[in-house]
């Protein structure tokens, strides 16, 4: 599909088949499983974070740099606690929409 689109979109890097490739957030429409943010917070140099994964009552919690984008923290949610899934949606605190695959490089720092 990317061959076929805009110049602007074949040179946007967050649209290239690695970035795609590793991207852990699903777009819209999609099937997927949704994993909501409890609770994210600025621990000395980390972020403190517990995720409800899905609406089967398990969660996942843990701590990550703070250097830290959506994108470490939603690879670091799916190799930690979902192994059949591709992709899936992510909804932060205070939000009822999940985050788009497009904010794969936003730092963590300004979400807290």
């Amino acid at each position: 599909a990317l061959a076929h689109a805009a110049l602007p979109l074949k040179a946007d890097p967050l649209l290239s088949p690695d970035a795609v490739a590793i991207n852990p957030f699903a777009v819209q429409g999609s099937r997927s499983l949704v994993c909501t943010v409890l609770e994210l917070s600025a621990v000395d140099s980390r972020f403190r974070f517990r995720v409800a994964l899905g609406l089967g009552g398990k969660e996942l919690e843990g701590d990550l740099p703070h250097s830290t984008t959506l994108g470490d923290l939603g690879r670091h949610i799916r190799a930690s606690a979902l192994d059949q899934e591709r992709c899936f949606y992510l909804v932060l605190p205070g939000s009822e929409t999940p985050v788009s695959a497009l904010d794969v490089e936003q730092p963590l720092v300004d979400l807290v």
